[in-house]
This record gives C-alpha cells, sequence and structure tokens, in this order.
C-alpha cells in the first residue's frame, strides 16, 4: 500500500484571485504547502496537481512534481483525481488530498488523517480532519463548518453557522474543516467517474457532500495542530504571523534550490 500526497491549485478562485501565488515570508503559499507535505514520513510522494503554468513554474523553483490537469474541473479532490488517473496505483492505496491554502500544514496531520483507513478498512474509504473553533469561524462563510455523528462521522456541512443556537440548551462543540481528505484510490475512482454532482454539494459549493448524499461516511478527525487556511488578504497575513514561530518552517526556511 503506497500513500501518495495530491496538492491541487487553480489561479482563478474568486474570493482571492492568484492565492497559490500570494508570498507568506520566503516562499509562495503552494511552495509552502509542498514543502511541508514532503516532510510527512508516510507520504512516498508529492504531486501538485494544477492547470495553470505560473503554478507549474513555481513548483518547478523548488524541484516539485506537477501534473497539468483541464481548467474545467470544478473541485479540489477532483483534480487530483483526474491528475492521478494516469499513474499506476493500486485500489487500496491511499490519495491524500492536502489543499493548496493550507501553508500551515503540518506533515504529521497527515498520519493523524489516515488513521480511520487504516483501522476500519471494511467501512471507511474517506476521511477529513477538523478543529475545533469559536465564534468568528463559526460566522465566517469562507470556513466549512461541520456536523458529526456520535462516531465522527459527517452529518452535513455548510458555509453557514451550524450548528444552529437558535433553541440551544446545551452548547455542542464546533467544528470547521480542514481541507486535509484521504481516499482510498478505489473510493477516488468511484467519485470522480459514478457519482454526478449532487445538489446540496452545488448549493454549498462543497464536494464532501457529494459523497454524504451519496450515502458514503466521511469520517471526521480532530486536528491536533495549529492550521490556518488562507482565502483573503487578512488570512494571509495571520498565515504570516503563525509562519515566524512555527516549527516546521524552520527546517527548510533556508533550504537552496
Amino acid at each position: 500500500m503506497k500513500v501518495i500526497i495530491g496538492i491541487p491549485a487553480r489561479l482563478g478562485s474568486t474570493r482571492f484571485p492568484n492565492k497559490p501565488l500570494c508570498k507568506i515570508l520566503n516562499f509562495s503559499m503552494i511552495q509552502h504547502c509542498f514543502l511541508r507535505s514532503k516532510l510527512s514520513k508516510i507520504a512516498s510522494d508529492v504531486i501538485v496537481c494544477g492547470c495553470d503554468k505560473e503554478v507549474k513554474d513555481e513548483i518547478n523553483k523548488v524541484n516539485g512534481k506537477f501534473i497539468m490537469t483541464d481548467k474545467n474541473v470544478p473541485r479540489p479532490a477532483l483534480r487530483v483525481a483526474e491528475g492521478f488517473k494516469e499513474l499506476d496505483l493500486e485500489d487500496e492505496d491511499i490519495v491524500v488530498v492536502v489543499q493548496g491554502d493550507e501553508p500551515l500544514v503540518h506533515p504529521d496531520m497527515i498520519d493523524l488523517a489516515i488513521k480511520p483507513l487504516l483501522d476500519e478498512k471494511e467501512n471507511i474509504y474517506v476521511s477529513n480532519l477538523c478543529s475545533k473553533i469559536e465564534i468568528d469561524d463559526w460566522k465566517d462563510p469562507s470556513e466549512i463548518k461541520v456536523v458529526t455523528d456520535l462516531n465522527k462521522n459527517a452529518i452535513y456541512m455548510s458555509r453557514s453557522p451550524i450548528p444552529s443556537i437558535d433553541h440551544q440548551e446545551e452548547k455542542a462543540p464546533w467544528y470547521k474543516q480542514v481541507c486535509i481528505m484521504p481516499f482510498k484510490w478505489h473510493f477516488m475512482k468511484k467519485f470522480l467517474y459514478d457519482m454526478p454532482s449532487t445538489p446540496l454539494e452545488k448549493q454549498e459549493s462543497i464536494e464532501m457532500l457529494r459523497i454524504i448524499e451519496n450515502g458514503y461516511k466521511v469520517r471526521m478527525v480532530e486536528n491536533l495542530f495549529t492550521n490556518k487556511s488562507v482565502d483573503n488578504e487578512n488570512d494571509r497575513k495571520r498565515a504570516e504571523e503563525l509562519m515566524l514561530v512555527d516549527e516546521i518552517y524552520m527546517l527548510y526556511k533556508n533550504k537552496k534550490f
């Protein structure tokens, strides 16, 4: 069984155009995602999947691998699936989608995220990390909130504030999705070829809803590490502040290529 990381990236974000190229200290955001993912002890390879020559050029600067994909691929995991379909992968291999706007991804987050796929081989084919949040993130439409059942399977994901507090009797923990998304390769192929886009996926613009709407489990795993997704300039500034004291950044900040 192989574990391979795919990082989807595109320049055409409506919320933050060209965000993979935005600078965070010494490197662009997509370079941070690649270099930090490369430090994973469990992954055998890391490949960026994109549709823009500028992103390819950024990855070439750090001696990374890049697969060019169609500009019209609508979702991050689908972009990785499209890019990886020509690779020699076995059905039980694990493909970990690390979103290209997670510049503070910790390499050990990969190990944490894939644990359900290793421990529950017959039942769990896709998992996601999640982190506890407070009210600012709960209100933020750029953050994807997630509610789960008692076994930590996702019930629903939304950009709106969920769960509701309108009739709250006792506060439950609030969580957001952290876009580290491992798939068994056989299920990723099913996701690519056999699951058309679904109503709630299109309503919320969240691809994991396609899986939930089709009746499959998405196992959520609570993230233990500091992270900061970047969707706007304020996020970029906050990521830069965090990077200044980040122990993983110190491992590659002066690396020459």
